[in-house]
Parts: C-alpha cells; sequence; structure tokens
C-alpha cells in the first residue's frame, strides 16, 4: 500500500515536491523537533566564530533542505531516470568516471550527506554499475523501499557487514564503482572500522572503510558533491579528487584525507549539509556526547 502512495506521489513535478520539502522542514523547525536541536548544536561545534542569527538562519535552512530531500527521494527511486536527466548537470563528473572505468581501476565514490546523493548514485550507474553500502534501517518497511528504490535506478545494494564488506571488494576488483556515505558514523566502538580525524576543526568519529578499500584494490577514489539548484531548476554533480594520502599507509592521514574532501564539498553551500545528523555522537576519551541530556558518555578507544 505504501508503494502505491510512494508512486502515485513520485509523479508530482520536482518543484512541486520541493516546496512540499521545504514545508516539511519548516515544520520540524517550529515544531521544536530533536533535528533542530541537533543542527543547531552541530553548527555551534563546527562554526563557534559565525554570530549566533546567521547560524540560527542556517540551521532553519538546512532542515528545509533535509524536507526536500525527503520529499524528493520518491521522484528519484520510482520514476525513470530520464525524467529528471534533463534537470542534472553533471557532464563533467560523469566523463571523470568514465576515464575510470576504462582504466579498470575501480572507483569509490565518497558520497557526503548534502544535496539529494539519491540523484548522483541514480546518475553514476549509467557510466559505470555501481554498488552502494547502506545501513540497513530499523523499519523493514523503510528497508525494503529503499533496496527496491536503489535497485530501480540500476545500482545494486550492500549492507554494512562482513557480507558487503566482500561485495564491495568484489565490485572493485572487477573494475566497477562503489559508493560510500563516509559521514555515517560507525555504531561499534573500537576496533579498526573507525579512527577520530578532523572535521571542521573537531574530532569525528570516522570510519576507515573508504580509505581500507582503496588500499586494497588500488582504486581511485572521489568526492561527490550535490548541489540543489533553486526552483526546481535541477541539481549541479560535480567530482573532485581526494587528497593522496587516501592512497597511503597511514590509516589517520588517509581518513583525515576523506574528511577534508567532505568540508571542501560542505563549504560550497553548507545550507545543504544534513546538519541535523549525529555526527559528533563518540567523543574522545569517553566525553560527554555533545548531544547529551544528563545521558552517560559513550565512550571509544
Amino acid at each position: 500500500m505504501l508503494r502505491q502512495l510512494l508512486t502515485l506521489y513520485s509523479h508530482v513535478s520536482l518543484r512541486t515536491a520541493q516546496k512540499i520539502g521545504s514545508l516539511l522542514g519548516l515544520s520540524a523547525w517550529y515544531l521544536q523537533t530533536d533535528e533542530r536541536r541537533i543542527a543547531q548544536i552541530n553548527l555551534t561545534h563546527c562554526f563557534p566564530e559565525m554570530d549566533p542569527a546567521e547560524r540560527t538562519r542556517l540551521a532553519k535552512r538546512s532542515l528545509q533542505e533535509s524536507g526536500k530531500l525527503l520529499a524528493e527521494v520518491p521522484l528519484v527511486w520510482l520514476q525513470p531516470a530520464s525524467r529528471l536527466s534533463d534537470r542534472v548537470y553533471a557532464e563533467e563528473g560523469m566523463e571523470e568516471i568514465r576515464r575510470i572505468k576504462q582504466s579498470g581501476k575501480g572507483l569509490v565514490l565518497i558520497v557526503p550527506h548534502m544535496g539529494n546523493w539519491e540523484i548522483a548514485l541514480s546518475q553514476a550507474t549509467k557510466v559505470i554499475n555501481m554498488t552502494v553500502l547502506y545501513r540497513p534501517p530499523r523499519q523493514r518497511w523503510l528497508e525494503e523501499v529503499m533496496t527496491l528504490g536503489r535497485q530501480a535506478t540500476g545500482a545494486k545494494t550492500a549492507p554494512t557487514n562482513a557480507s558487503g564488506i566482500k561485495q564491495l571488494l568484489a565490485a572493485l576488483k572487477n573494475g566497477e564503482g562503489v559508493a560510500i556515505l563516509p559521514d555515517q558514523a560507525p555504531k561499534k566502538i573500537g576496533g579498526s572500522a573507525a579512527v577520530f580525524a578532523p572535521f571542521f576543526g573537531q574530532p569525528a568519529y570516522t570510519m576507515t572503510l573508504a580509505a581500507r578499500l582503496a588500499a586494497k584494490t588500488g582504486a581511485e577514489v572521489r568526492a561527490v558533491h550535490v548541489e540543489r539548484l533553486p526552483a526546481g531548476k535541477g541539481f549541479q554533480i560535480s567530482l573532485y579528487p581526494v587528497d593522496d594520502a587516501i592512497y597511503g599507509k597511514s590509516t589517520e592521514k588517509s581518513v583525515q584525507a576523506i574528511n577534508a574532501a567532505v568540508e571542501l564539498c560542505v563549504r560550497k553551500c553548507p545550507e545543504q549539509y544534513q546538519w541535523s545528523y549525529k555526527r559528533f555522537q563518540v567523543q574522545p576519551d569517553g566525553k560527554r556526547s555533545i548531544y547529551s541530556r544528563n545521558k552517560k558518555p559513550k565512550p571509544a578507544n
């Protein structure tokens, strides 16, 4: 039933979907939701020098942009890619993917939580076979919609477990592409899955997977920047190289290179970053989470 409703909704225009999404974001703002609180905490944490009134405006705008993403996703997942193709501007980025595909090296796409990252994935699959790493949501119905939606774009999905990592390795060794959202904090604390690295000058617990995949396979790594254009005009997709440290032996320096690339993308249009995500949930040395409401700190090794 839900899929039928989403399919029906997916026929609305992009501009209409974005208006709906903007209203959803404003509702989240004025209803004093946890998303508003987290966005304000993150922006204070990352931009302490910014005027407080400007930070408030940025937090409000970011919720509107996140609402637009939510409203746009059914259009990306449940409609033919050709429907939005004339509103996606990605010629240079797609040409770069073609070049990497021809080299046979494999491609790791680092895709931050900004703009509409789903549109970037759907575009990349037109050029190269893609496998997308994802964390299965708690709601089973949402996982089904997410999996079917991404597969409809031509991408394969790989869960965040040992089986999924094997999938990614196999794809890269076959000269294909994989996509990872690098600013998604690992749930498991300790071990080699993540290390702390600076992000906007603050320690952020960051997964090492992209760096390990590049080291094991020799795949090329690119950061994806997706900017939503105003008034339903579409999306600008750009690819940026990651510092060569990503290919080095030092895991810490590799992860620093990843965070630096993500930060570069975010600074280009900070209002379109998902600031409502608990990016700094895990703190070093067992310090209390910056989002805590008198909860015990979550330690990390």
